[in-house]
């Protein structure tokens, strides 16, 4: 992702965008990250596949970042709730560490998480 500035740009990989996702969805109660499925795996050692985990389209000035996370969501947890509580946590984080205004964040729900502790209530 680049930015211009009147001293020059800044430029930012994408691992630095996927490491600070990563880390607000480890650190967002009820939320837990999705590792990729063996088949992207695969396509990814091979250099078939996109590296990043997440998908973003290309970041422009005017228009911000879009950005789409797939996640699982703790076994009775409030979705709707804790989806914005992520969506809040992403945004606000990616544009206090690196400038990039944030316009959109796109969570996809794919799985529920049940814990040890959720079967023996």
């Amino acid at each position: 992702m680049r930015k211009s500035y009147q001293q020059g740009s800044l430029t930012i990989s994408e691992s630095v965008i996927d490491f600070i996702l990563e880390v607000a969805i480890n650190e967002t109660p009820g939320v837990k990250f999705i590792e990729a499925p063996v088949k992207k795996t695969l396509r990814k050692m091979v250099g078939k596949g996109k590296k990043s985990s997440f998908q973003y389209d290309s970041y422009q000035e005017e228009a911000g970042l879009l950005l789409k996370v797939e996640v699982a969501i703790g076994f009775g947890e409030i979705i709707p709730y804790t989806c914005f509580v992520l969506q809040e946590r992403i945004k606000n984080d990616i544009e206090k560490m690196t400038g990039l205004h944030v316009e959109e964040v796109n969570v996809l729900v794919s799985a529920l998480s049940i814990t040890d502790e959720d079967l023996k209530e």
